[in-house]
């Protein structure tokens, strides 16, 4: 039932990509994934298992990751924890799209352009002050290392700007890292280029000798990476 309904003409028209889900126990589950705009994808995942007909909505809390195949895009979203209030505030499980995989992971963040033009200043709503760290590669506070996953009813439907830079550029897209010897997610956008870059990939001199030499720019940081986690994994016998 679950392949009939990707393939049918109903099913293009509620834009429902093939694709699968991991679950909390590391199963993987076959089916349909109905697209929806980038920011709810970060919320949940509507899912049509292969053998069944039934829409289940899953959120992050619910699963590991989930995926799709659309056209010529191929995407992966990891469930992750992140601080969407003040420093200390309680951290939830929302989805990122990983765009690369390795040593140093890449994902990519949609926020709301107008989050603080929408929502006044509140304890649970972070504003954007004088406070924040000004140092570009230092992970904002919105970023800190959880110490436990909840979903805050306050911020269920927030995804506000991680930092100054973001929110004064409105684009609507951050970039983040994650080392994985290291977890923990680094905002980097707003990163002085290529200072930063070359200081963060530094365990592999060639790389950060070329992005001393400007030989890569800011927006050639995804193509940075893979050469990093390239150089970062041990050779194979």
């Amino acid at each position: 039932m679950g392949l009939l309904l990707l393939a049918n003409g109903a099913a293009r028209a509620q834009n429902i990509a093939p694709g699968y889900v991991v679950t909390v126990g590391l199963d993987s589950l076959r089916g349909g994934i109905i697209l929806h705009d980038n920011t709810t994808q970060q919320r949940a995942v509507d899912f049509i298992p292969m053998r069944g007909n039934q829409r289940l909505h899953l959120d992050a809390t619910q699963l590991k990751a989930y995926g799709y195949i659309h056209q010529q895009d191929t995407a992966r979203y990891v469930s992750l924890p992140m601080n969407l209030g003040t420093a200390g505030h309680q951290t939830e499980l929302i989805f990122l799209r990983q765009l690369v995989a390795g040593p140093v992971e890449m994902y990519r963040y949609h926020y709301s352009r107008d989050y603080y033009a929408a929502r006044p200043a509140t304890a649970s709503s972070p504003v954007l002050t004088a406070s924040l760290p000004r140092i570009s590669n230092v992970a904002h506070p919105l970023l800190a290392t959880p110490q436990q996953s909840a979903v805050s009813a306050s911020n269920r439907n927030a995804f506000p700007p991680l930092n100054r830079a973001s929110a004064q550029s409105g684009s609507g897209v951050s970039l983040l890292l994650n080392r994985r010897a290291q977890p923990g997610l680094l905002e980097v956008t707003s990163w002085a280029y290529p200072a930063d870059a070359a200081a963060y990939f530094a365990g592999c001199p060639a790389l950060a000798d070329d992005l001393r030499a400007k030989r890569y720019r800011a927006r050639d940081l995804q193509a940075v990476v893979r050469r990093y986690n390239v150089c970062a994994s041990p050779a194979k016998p």
